[in-house]
């Protein structure tokens, strides 16, 4: 079902601008091969608590945003094979596991006593929380690489072609459709829907920002965030990939060959923008912003008017994860398999640490617990001190 991202792969292929395509645009790997990490002092201890499996090896994951979602005592994952699961975090036994006959490319979403993902066949599937069971299946009009999003009575799926679905959430009926288009070229990314005051605050691969009301999908307002330049298909590619993130009256957003910026959503105008690239989701702190941008290489922004307080460039071509911020630390992982922990104050590397598998998607910390899913099908439960 990615036409979409089969016409960005040709367009890339052929697109004498190309000289380095991300892991994201084609579906493989021809970035330059990172260099040799230089020894540090590991500052913080890593400790392995448990290693549990929880789907099959594969290595065509790399875009899939299947990060897991700890919920109380549970850690519920989803693989790219089609595996859902529920792990008792205590004792890494299995609570349940569903095979779906189809693959998954997003999730899971957990609330209200339900679980979400998105599969590569078009549709989104609801299970029961308690055990797993199906509880229905709904088909849509492209991959939902995005996590879907519930609220309250409402199941939300952006797809890939640019339609925002607004289903039941007891039975899964659709209730309305937003139709906000696509171009020709995106790339193999997705940001998800937020929620807020009963709208749909929502970013689209042309660079713009809807907000959508929950109850009717009427389109309530509309704001450019980026605005395409260049030549060519692949240089006016400006993808909002990076889910926003709301502070009150303020979204934080991201985009691809645009910017980082804290947009007002009162008057629909920045308060800071920078310059940016980037198809991964940012991290907003108590008073900065971390972003890895499509280099890979890591920015620390202040929150208040954009000034840069740090960059790590020492991680270039590992295909980094989306940063994520645990106390006074910044956690991602690479495909080398190696998770690094740094400093929130500096950027300065505090520890790090090798996994059995490349990691595509962003570790979840829940308290001083760290879960990482690795590409080999692994989940590593990892305490952080």
């Amino acid at each position: 079902m990615f036409r979409k991202g089969l016409i960005v792969l040709t367009a890339c292929y052929f697109a004498q601008s190309c000289t380095k395509i991300d892991d994201y645009m084609l579906g493989k790997d021809n970035t330059p091969k990172p260099q040799a990490l230089a020894p540090i002092k590991q500052k913080v201890a890593i400790k392995d608590n448990w290693v549990a499996p929880v789907g099959k090896a594969s290595g065509s994951n790399q875009y899939l945003k299947l990060k897991p979602v700890v919920k109380n005592n549970v850690v519920y994952t989803a693989d790219a094979s089609g595996v859902v699961q529920a792990i008792d975090k205590n004792t890494a036994k299995p609570i349940w596991s569903r095979q779906l006959k189809q693959g998954i490319v997003s999730g899971p979403t957990v609330k209200n006593g339900k679980v979400a993902v998105g599969t590569d066949q078009a549709t989104v599937v609801l299970l029961k929380q308690s055990d797993g069971e199906t509880l229905w299946t709904a088909s849509v009009s492209g991959d939902a690489l995005s996590k879907t999003v519930i609220a309250d009575k409402k199941v939300l799926v952006k797809t890939i072609d640019g339609h925002l679905y607004g289903f039941n959430a007891a039975n899964g009926q659709k209730e309305w459709v937003a139709d906000h288009g696509a171009p020709n070229l995106i790339l193999k990314a997705s940001s998800a829907p937020v929620v807020l005051d009963g709208l749909a605050i929502v970013g689209f691969s042309d660079g713009k920002l809807d907000a959508i009301d929950l109850n009717t999908g009427s389109l309530l307002w509309q704001r450019g965030i980026a605005y395409a330049s260049g030549s060519s298909d692949v240089e006016r590619l400006v993808d909002i990939d990076a889910d926003p993130v709301v502070r009150g009256s303020v979204a934080y957003l991201a985009t691809y060959q645009g910017y980082v910026g804290a947009f007002s959503l009162v008057d629909g105008q920045f308060i800071w923008r920078k310059p940016a690239s980037t198809y991964k989701n940012i991290a907003v702190g108590n008073d900065a912003l971390y972003l890895a941008d499509s280099d890979d290489v890591i920015w620390a922004y202040d929150l208040k008017n954009g000034r840069v307080r740090w960059k790590q460039t020492a991680l270039k071509a590992r295909s980094l994860t989306e940063p994520v911020i645990m106390a006074n630390r910044l956690l991602v992982g690479d495909k080398t398999g190696v998770l690094h922990v740094l400093s929130l104050q500096d950027g300065g590397f505090l520890s790090r640490k090798q996994l059995s598998g490349p990691i595509y998607n962003a570790p979840t910390v829940a308290g001083n617990e760290v879960y990482v899913l690795t590409g080999n099908g692994k989940l590593n439960q990892l305490a952080v001190g």
